[in-house]
């Protein structure tokens, strides 16, 4: 089975993050056992570096802190 692929016309990344992380964990967890590794294959697959995801994750943080 293929590593799902953004459909950015139509969902936003949160979305697309969210069904390969559920989609990965569904067809896939014996090939990426931990969370963390399914969603760094999910970002990547979203086409975002290491470091522009850790900057998303920290403003998402400081929103939530608000």
């Amino acid at each position: 089975m293929p590593l799902p692929k953004p459909d950015k016309a139509t969902e936003t990344k949160e979305e697309f993050i969210s069904r390969c992380i559920e989609d990965l964990t569904k067809h896939k967890s014996e090939e990426f056992p931990a969370r963390a590794q399914r969603a760094a294959v999910c970002y990547s697959q979203w086409g975002e570096t290491k470091e522009e995801r850790r900057k998303y994750e920290e403003k998402k943080r400081k929103k939530a802190g608000k």
